[in-house]
């Protein structure tokens, strides 16, 4: 029995491909693809058309415009003629044997039968869907199948749809599958389902260029929302059963969108008007089913009396964000920011620093705050630590991270001066000055150039996004060198103002001298007389266990350094904070120093004779001290193919040979000066490429540009 498969395509390259070939694939063969194209004006249906030129059972369908997926969905039902009904989005696939399990249990008398549908972030997790041999069905409410309200995962039969003339809406952007799946729960009660027909919804990789329908404002969803109720409301309103089915969908969207929106309110005047039209068809049964202050709402709304209205929404508001706050500390605390602390006023004088995230009192924020507290020591300081106590000159007052007075400082300083990204829920006021450091230049992919983000915890699409809004609002960003801006300005979508001037925990790098340098020896423990090498890795993207845990193996072999090296030199590993508690260096101490937690790593720079590395930016500020840099790369091709990528070539642009066992760091190390000489020509081009806006006055510039003090 033939298949028509519909699948309306809008502005899906990176996808459709995948979504036509995963159909094509069907070991049920006897299908026809019906490809809808509805205006797409980039490469979509270039692709689609190459692979309708290898299989004659795909059939295009051009549309002189963009027309809306419920319109195109329309088309394609006209131009079918297969015994049966399925749609794909362009951006899905579904799994080899969907339509066939499918197929194999619809009976005769059956005019539906509904599979399985998930969500994946890459091809490669439809793998660990595992089909039973023999597939399991079982008979359920049609209505429990149609959750979403969407028509995928169902195979329909094409005379039930054709008999009763089941169409998509094409009067909305969006829940144009409402009128099709209300159609088929009221004429089918009932239908077969089983898991092991499984359907696969993609997460999109950039919600920023390339957004899916659910990144639409709340603004747009209710609009197109109101719209659909009106047209569908009169189909149903002599259908107790539907027409209470559709009342109860309303009342859901009103929760879980409307009041949403409403924390926004944009062009509040035109939806609250649509929304008034809505809710004078709501049906009593539902109504009285609603709580008092749900009932009061409804009342203000079927009255138009927007005021009172938008009164008894804050109380709504209130309510909710109280209820939150109760149940979990952490919530209670945002409560107090959002519902106080932000409606304090702004102190002008106040200045909130972070490093990492609290971790320590380093980077770029530290070189801006000695030199603020030196020269201008009237302003109120702030620093923000994880739990524990930093050592920072001048007393400044210190916060927890994510503690009340966390949030009240934050609420109240008219400066910020981080290194790293903050989390969504602190939000900028208008007043605030937001100087964004950053801390590093790039080696890794960024942000919007991440082609596929393997961090647990989010995935392609959402962190993209993420990145963009934070980007957003920073107010300025520090670049170290053109090679960073370039990256900075397109992988961050940043536009505003873009300071050039090197980096101010560089400074450090100009302005030290030998007496400053044998006091961090000191300080660390380490012998004067000892040339150090430093050992710092990066972390790696695809080493995670889970959420905030990475694993890690050291790939030196110390028993051979210590042999080799310890008469003339000490081995100092500054390791990344994900990975620095797992490393063990016991049996080792009289030659190997786990300095991972030192504060700041610009000091160990300084102390350190040669640098040993591998895909961590901190060769590019070690650069500044002109001294020996040895890449070990051991895991070069896996790193650049499988994990985040890099910006240029390693192996041919950095001013060293790429070094892949412990022995060679070795003797690469016994031969330092002749690696020096062979590459000197190439070092000093690399200098001259990203340290050469470094002059030991970056902090100075960026106090005069942000606060417009002069020293």
């Amino acid at each position: 029995m033939k298949v028509s498969v519909i699948v309306p395509v809008f502005n899906t390259e990176d996808y459709v491909k995948d979504c036509i070939k995963s159909i094509q694939d069907q070991s049920h063969y006897d299908i026809e693809i019906i490809v809808v194209d509805d205006g797409s004006v980039d490469k979509s249906m270039v692709y689609v058309k190459e692979l309708a030129d290898e299989d004659p059972r795909i059939k295009i369908v051009e549309l002189p415009e963009q027309s809306g997926v419920g319109y195109a969905r329309n088309v394609g039902i006209e131009y079918a003629s297969g015994t049966y009904l399925y749609f794909v989005d362009s951006d899905d696939v579904i799994h080899h044997h969907a339509i066939k399990t499918l197929i194999d249990h619809i009976d005769e008398d059956d005019v539906i039968i509904s599979g399985s549908i998930s969500t994946i972030r890459s091809l490669d997790e439809m793998d660990q869907f595992v089909q039973n041999e023999v597939p399991k069905i079982k008979v359920r409410k049609t209505s429990s199948i149609y959750t979403s309200r969407t028509v995928q995962k169902v195979l329909y039969s094409r005379t039930f749809v054709e008999d009763h003339n089941i169409r998509f809406l094409e009067n909305t952007k969006m829940y144009s599958d409402y009128a099709f799946v209300y159609d088929v729960i009221s004429l089918q009660p009932y239908t077969k389902y089983t898991r092991d027909s499984r359907y696969f919804r993609r997460k999109r990789n950039d919600l920023i260029q390339n957004p899916n329908i659910e990144e639409t404002s709340y603004y747009e969803k209710c609009l197109n929302y109101f719209e659909m109720y009106l047209t569908l409301e009169p189909r149903y309103r002599e259908n107790d059963a539907m027409k209470y089915r559709l009342d109860v969908d309303l009342m859901n969207f009103y929760r879980k969108t409307f009041l949403n929106y409403m924390r926004e309110q944009d062009d509040f005047d035109q939806v609250f008007r649509r929304l008034s039209e809505v809710f004078n068809l709501l049906s009593h049964r539902v109504y009285k089913k609603q709580n008092p202050l749900v009932k009061r709402e409804i009342k203000a709304i079927q009255e138009l009396n927007q005021y009172r209205f938008v009164k008894l929404i804050r109380s709504h508001h209130l309510l909710s964000d109280l209820k939150r706050s109760i149940s979990k500390r952490t919530n209670l605390k945002k409560f107090i920011y959002n519902r106080f602390f932000q409606r304090m006023s702004v102190k002008s004088d106040y200045i909130v620093f972070e490093s990492f995230m609290g971790k320590g009192y380093s980077c770029n924020p530290k070189a801006i705050y000695e030199y603020m507290y030196k020269h201008h020591p009237d302003y109120r300081y702030i620093w923000v630590n994880n739990g524990n106590h930093l050592s920072i000159p001048g007393n400044p007052k210190q916060v927890k991270r994510y503690s009340l007075a966390y949030y009240y400082y934050m609420a109240r300083s008219k400066y910020w001066v981080f290194n790293t990204r903050l989390p969504k829920h602190v939000k900028k006021r208008d007043e605030i000055v937001y100087l964004q450091t950053w801390h590093g230049t790039p080696l890794k992919r960024l942000g919007l150039d991440i082609e596929e983000v393997q961090m647990p915890g989010t995935d392609t699409g959402r962190y993209k996004k993420n990145f963009t809004q934070e980007s957003s609002r920073w107010d300025y960003l520090i670049s170290p060198n053109q090679y960073s801006s370039e990256i900075f300005t397109r992988a961050f979508d940043f536009d505003n103002q873009l300071m050039e001037y090197g980096y101010p925990r560089n400074d450090i790098l100009y302005q030290a001298n030998q007496s400053y340098i044998d006091q961090i020896k000191q300080k660390a423990g380490i012998p004067v007389d000892k040339k150090v090498v430093l050992y710092a890795p990066t972390w790696r993207d695809n080493q995670f266990i889970e959420k905030g845990k990475y694993s890690f193996e050291l790939p030196l072999d110390l028993d051979h350094f210590r042999e080799e090296l310890s008469d003339e030199y000490v081995l100092v590993l500054r390791l990344h904070y994900l990975v620095a508690n797992q490393l063990d260096l016991t049996g080792y101490q009289d030659f190997a120093y786990d300095l991972s937690a030192f504060d700041d790593i610009a000091e160990l720079y300084l102390i350190s004779d040669i640098l040993v590395t591998d895909y961590s930016s901190v060769f590019f500020d070690y650069a500044n001290l002109k001294r020996p840099i040895l890449f070990y790369t051991y895991d070069l091709e896996d790193y650049k193919g499988k994990i985040r990528g890099l910006y240029f070539d390693i192996e041919t642009e950095v001013p060293s040979p790429l070094l892949m066992t412990s022995e060679e760091v070795i003797d690469a190390i016994q031969n330092i000066e002749d690696i020096n000489e062979r590459y000197q020509a190439k070092y000093d081009e690399f200098y001259k490429r990203f340290c050469s806006w470094e002059d030991g006055k970056a902090a100075e510039n960026v106090v005069k540009t942000v606060f417009g003090k002069e020293a």
